[in-house]
């Protein structure tokens, strides 16, 4: 029995993923459906825009990050940390 519970216990670790990454949106349109596989240490997603742009035709930066980038300027910016979520 120890050594069943022994092979299960190797062959779970054997498979498992090394580790989780987030997945977040890369487009520059409001309607996305592109993302990228986050580098393990940018857990971050993040949307940012420019808030003076008119809703029709605004123009975003997606992608990842390690932490929430700061706004410059008149720019909006949104993160999140579950995938796809910007």
């Amino acid at each position: 029995m120890k050594t069943l519970l022994l092979i299960l216990g190797v062959v779970a670790f054997v498979y498992l993923e090394p580790g989780y990454t987030t997945n977040c949106y890369t487009c520059p349109t409001f309607i996305c459906r592109e993302f990228q596989k986050c580098p393990p240490d940018e857990g971050t997603c993040f949307k940012r825009w420019n808030s003076t742009d008119k809703w029709i035709g605004r123009r975003y930066v997606r992608g990842c990050a390690a932490a929430c980038p700061n706004p410059v300027g008149k720019e909006k910016v949104f993160c999140c940390e579950t995938d796809n979520c910007n």
